[in-house]
């Protein structure tokens, strides 16, 4: 894949595209209107994203999704860009009964000139771990999210696979201690960053930005030219605290969502 071919969004979007490629029981497809994925175990990880072309066609684009989702029997999350998608697409949207969710979601990027931000500290150390010490990513990782406990095993299904297709898991200790979690997919445009957690023991502590500030230095030492993308919800500490260490938010998404269970109840 070449910059010169694609929008810094669809860069953005593909890497987490292809960061939830690996999740069991799923079905997922990238076309020219957007990328699709459907999960069979987790209904909210099924969703779709719009490439610009989905953005000027969306009536092609939502037409596709729902047939994609069964012709609309089953439950999906429309993620968009734009503010006046309401507006702009309101025929359409309420045709198909997708109503606005009031979660608004930072794509955010990082790049070398921002280094003069990063807060690296010594006492933490950053685990990178192999496929037998995944169960202590998972252990933090349902810890900092709160996590229903009858999810643990797709989750843990779900980072094997990961971890086997080259997706890479690393803890965050203090003396000695697991205290954080985040793993990254690399491909050649960006090195993103998902599933950022901190136990709800050792929160406010600064671990999480102390981690991200170690990872990044020692990554950019390797390789300067390096771009890191996350995402975090909108106005959240999470998106204050990535913006402190230099991560802009060059786009914002907004949700839809489709609920056939619900939408019989909408009208």
């Amino acid at each position: 894949m070449s910059n010169g071919n694609h929008s810094e969004r669809e860069l953005l979007d593909m890497n987490e595209y292809s960061f939830y490629y690996y999740m069991p029981d799923s079905y997922v497809e990238k076309n020219k209107l957007g990328y699709f994925i459907k999960n069979r175990s987790i209904e909210t990880y099924s969703y779709v994203v719009p490439t610009e072309y989905g953005d000027e066609n969306f009536q092609e684009f939502i037409d596709f999704t729902h047939s994609f989702f069964a012709d609309g029997k089953e439950y999906y999350i429309v993620k968009v860009y734009h503010n006046d998608y309401f507006l702009k697409n309101s025929k359409i949207l309420r045709d198909k009964r997708l109503i606005q969710y009031h979660l608004d979601t930072s794509v955010m990027s990082w790049e070398k000139s921002c280094d003069d931000k990063l807060t690296p500290e010594t006492y933490l150390d950053i685990d990178l771990l192999s496929a037998k010490k995944l169960n202590r990513w998972i252990s933090v990782f349902f810890d900092s999210f709160n996590y229903p406990p009858h999810l643990k095993k797709y989750i843990t299904s779900m980072v094997k696979k990961q971890h086997e297709n080259g997706i890479e898991f690393f803890i965050g200790t203090v003396s000695g201690k697991d205290v954080s979690c985040f793993c990254c997919y690399e491909d050649e445009n960006y090195l993103g960053i998902y599933g950022v957690g901190t136990r709800q023991k050792h929160r406010r502590k600064g671990y999480a930005k102390t981690m991200m500030s170690n990872y990044i230095e020692e990554k950019n030492q390797t390789n300067p030219q390096l771009k890191f993308c996350l995402q975090a919800q909108k106005n959240s500490g999470a998106e204050l605290l990535y913006k402190s260490i230099g991560f802009d938010s060059p786009y914002v998404q907004k949700r839809f969502d489709w609920d056939p269970s619900t939408s019989n109840l909408l009208f």
